[in-house]
C-alpha cells in the first residue's frame, strides 16, 4: 500500500511525502520506505495531517484503522502495545509490564557471557558516542536510552540504542525521538544507530574460553591489568570463579595371594 501524506515535523514544518511498505512499530508510530528520503524511517501518527491514496486520490478518513493500530482517545495517553497496565516510574520511561526494563538489559548483555566482556562492549558503544551524550555533549553518567521509549513499543535492541546523560534521560522520558531531537540531530543520529547492529552481532567463543580463558580475554582487546585481577582476585567486581574440579578419588584395591 502507497499513500501520500502531508507531514509535520517536530519545528512544525510541512512536507509532502510518498510512503510504501507501511508496518506498525507502535501503539501510535508506524514504520514506511519514505520516497523523499529514500529510506525507511518512522512516523508519529499524529504528526500525519491528511493521507491520500495516489491512484485514487480518496482521503483515508481513519488512520488507525488504515494503519491496523488500536483506537485512541485524543485526551488520554495511548496504551503500550503490549496488554498489560502500564507501570509509572518516577523518573523513568513507562514500563509496559514490571520488570520489563531489567529483562531488556539482560537480554541486551547476555551474549558476551560475563559482566567483564559486556561492559568492554559497553564502552565500545559509548565509543560511537564519542563517550558523550548525544544531545547535550555531557559526558557524566550516561544511560543507555531506549530510542523508541517503551510506552511507544520501543526495546532495547541493537539500532535503538542511544547514549544520554541521567539530565537528558530524564528529560526525554517517553517523547518520541521526533518530539525530542531536532531534524538536524536525527539525521546525525542515524549512521550511529546502524553501526550498532554490527557491533552487537558478537558470540562468545565457549571452546575458547573453555581452552584458554586468559587468552581469550586478552584476544577480546581487555586491559591484561584487569584480565589478572578479574581472574584472580575474589573481591573484584568482575571476577570470574576457576572452573570447579572434582576431587580425585583413588582407589587402592588388595589381592591376597592364597
Amino acid at each position: 500500500m502507497d499513500l501520500i501524506i502531508k507531514y509535520e515535523d517536530s519545528e512544525g514544518n510541512v512536507t509532502e511525502r510518498r510512503i510504501s511498505e507501511i508496518v506498525p512499530e507502535g501503539p501510535s508510530t508506524i514504520s514506511a520506505f519514505c520516497h523523499l528520503r529514500q529510506e525507511r524511517r518512522t512516523f508519529v501518527v499524529r504528526r500525519i495531517l491528511s493521507a491520500v491514496y495516489p491512484d485514487t486520490d480518496k482521503k483515508v478518513e481513519d488512520l488507525n484503522k488504515c494503519f491496523s493500530l488500536p483506537l485512541a482517545d485524543n485526551k488520554t495517553e495511548i496504551s503500550s502495545r503490549i496488554e498489560q497496565p502500564v507501570i509509572s516510574i518516577p523518573g523513568h520511561s513507562n514500563e509496559a509490564y514490571k520488570g520489563q526494563r531489567n529483562k531488556e538489559k539482560r537480554d541486551l548483555f547476555k551474549r558476551f557471557g560475563y559482566p567483564v566482556v559486556a561492559n568492554l562492549y559497553k564502552n565500545k558503544l559509548f565509543a560511537l558516542f564519542e563517550y558523550q551524550c548525544f544531545k547535550c555533549g555531557s559526558n557524566d553518567f550516561l544511560d543507555i536510552d531506549h530510542h523508541i521509549p517503551m510506552v511507544l513499543g520501543g526495546h532495547l535492541v541493537p539500532g535503538y540504542l542511544v547514549a544520554l546523560c541521567k539530565k537528558c534521560n530524564n528529560k526525554k522520558l517517553d517523547l518520541h525521538p521526533e518530539d525530542f531531537y531536532t531534524p538536524e540531530e536525527l539525521s546525525r543520529l542515524e549512521p550511529i544507530l546502524k553501526k550498532q547492529t554490527e557491533l552487537f552481532e558478537f558470540e562468545f567463543d565457549w571452546k575458547r574460553w573453555k581452552e584458554d580463558r586468559k587468552g581469550y580475554l586478552l584476544s577480546l582487546g581487555i586491559d591484561p591489568n584487569l584480565v589478572n585481577e578479574v581472574l584472580n582476585n575474589p573481591n573484584h567486581r568482575y571476577y570470574i570463579e576457576p572452573p570447579s574440579q572434582m576431587p580425585s578419588v583413588t582407589i587402592s584395591i588388595k589381592i591376597s595371594e592364597e
